[in-house]
Formats: structure tokens, sequence, C-alpha cells
């Protein structure tokens, strides 16, 4: 502004070429900051007076004011191009943190799943230890309890169960090589037999050694394991002539002689064997 001349001179000597151009109108029709500008920029000498140089100086501003308007647009655009992809970007981020979110709330779920179960079978676990202890303690009984059973059962009986008596464990040792299930599986193979036996009556041809040293075939017949008759030798007549009793004690089956009960137990072996009709036989019974 330091630069114009007082408006009376300059309307003075533009005045007479008002009638002929129309360019000094655009003058109005730019932002005032870009016309100030660009007079600004004239010189303060005789250029600004000419009316090309200003029509030039006016053209440059409306061409940057184009430019600042068109860069303006663009920006505008661009900005609200941005906005969309942020705005898609924000979206999609929030998807995911909500799917995170989900499996995170899924973790903690299964975890306290997890932690209860873990509770639950650590339990179960404390149980089975007390349980088994307890059963390691009953099978070591049992297995003494059998082992001395068996020096009471028949020698037939003791026989059969051989096999598996054999691997009733000794010491320590061998109960530790042992797992728990089989020691409990050896035990009730040996104690099947002779329960089983137990609850039968058999009869069977043995060896019985007489007094005097001389040895005999004789029949006995066992009435489970509470007592067994035996008959055998025979007589000028063909009876027999040699009986007796069995019983259990600690230490086997101990010999009985009763030579008078042969005919007696005869009978019954015959009976048995379904060689006589059934019939009544009294014969004694020890209880010890």
């Amino acid at each position: 502004p330091s630069q114009l001349r007082p408006p009376s001179k300059m309307q003075a000597h533009l005045r007479p070429r008002e009638t002929t151009s129309t360019r000094p109108a655009r003058v109005s029709a730019l932002p005032v900051p870009l016309a100030l500008s660009a007079v600004a920029a004239l010189p303060a000498q005789g250029d600004a007076q000419d009316p090309k140089v200003l029509a030039k100086a006016l053209r440059s501003a409306h061409a940057e004011y184009a430019l600042a308007k068109r860069t303006l647009s663009e920006e505008r655009e661009a900005w609200r191009k941005g906005k969309q992809t942020l705005e898609t970007q924000v979206e999609v981020v929030l998807s995911e943190v909500a799917a995170f979110e989900g499996r995170i709330a899924e973790a903690r779920k299964s975890i306290a799943t997890a932690e209860k179960k873990t509770g639950e079978l650590q339990a179960e676990k404390a149980t089975l230890e007390r349980v088994s202890k307890l059963l390691e303690e009953r099978i070591s009984t049992l297995e003494e309890r059998t082992k001395a059973l068996l020096k009471r059962v028949p020698e037939a009986l003791a026989d059969s169960v051989s096999l598996i008596s054999q691997r009733l464990p000794n010491d320590d040792q061998e109960r530790g090589d042992i797992s728990l299930s089989v020691r409990y599986q050896n035990v009730i193979g040996v104690l099947n037999p002779i329960d089983k036996w137990n609850r039968e009556v058999k009869v069977l041809d043995e060896q019985r050694q007489l007094p005097n040293g001389k040895t005999v075939s004789v029949t006995v017949i066992y009435v489970g394991l509470a007592q067994a008759y035996y008959v055998g030798g025979k007589g000028s007549d063909g009876r027999p002539t040699v009986a007796g009793t069995r019983t259990s004690s600690a230490d086997g089956w101990r010999w009985t002689p009763q030579d008078d009960l042969a005919a007696d137990v005869a009978t019954a072996v015959s009976v048995y064997r379904n060689e006589q009709l059934a019939r009544l036989v009294q014969l004694p019974v020890s209880i010890l």
C-alpha cells in the first residue's frame, strides 16, 4: 500500500482508459489479499502505472489463486479418501480387536476349565495313591496268608496251583519287581482253585505209607477242605483192610489210621462213583 499513489491521482491517470478496457474490473473479482499482493509486487515508478504490467500481475495472481484452489481441492479429496481409508482400517482393527478379545475370553475359559480339571485330577491322584497304598498293604498280608494256606491243602491241590503259587513274592525286592495288579492276579489265581475244591466232594487215588513201611494204594474221598477219608488194601476175602481219616494241619494233611471204617468208606466211594444206590453212610467228623 505504501507503493500506491493517492486515489485521486491514480483515478485521474486511469480515467481516460476506462472506456476502452474492462480489465480493471477483474481486480474487484479477485480476493483482496491476492489483488493487494499482486499490486504490492509492482515497482513504485512508471511500470506500476502501465496497465499491461498490472494486467500481467493480476493474471499471475489469478493463476496462483486457481492453482491454490485446485491444490486445496485436491488436498480435500485426498483427505476425504484418506479419511475413508482410515475409517475402513479402524473398522478392521476394531473387528480384529473384538476377535482377539473373544479368543482371549475363550482362552481364559479354557484355562479355568483346565485348572478345574487339573484340581480334580490331582484330587483323584491323591485318592488313588491312598487306595494303592492300602491295597499294597493288604496284598502283602494276603500273600503271606495264601502261602500259609497252601501248606494246609491236599498235595494234589497244591500241585495243581504250584505254577501260580511260585509267583508269590518272598521278599521286598521281589515285591518291587511285580506290579500291584499282577500280585493280586497271582493271589486270586491260587485262591480260586482252593475255593472251588472246598465247595466240592472229590475222590482221588493216592499212595499211603503204612507204619510198617509198606506203601499201599488207597482211594481218598475229600469233603471240601474240612475232612477226608481213605480206604484201600485187600484182604483174602477181597475186602479193604486199610482205612482211616485225613485232616488238615499246619504241616499238611495227616493220616489217621482207623481200619474199622474200611467198609463204610468203601461204601461211600461206591455210592459216589454210582456203583451202588444212594444210601446214608455215617462217618466220623473231627472238628478242630
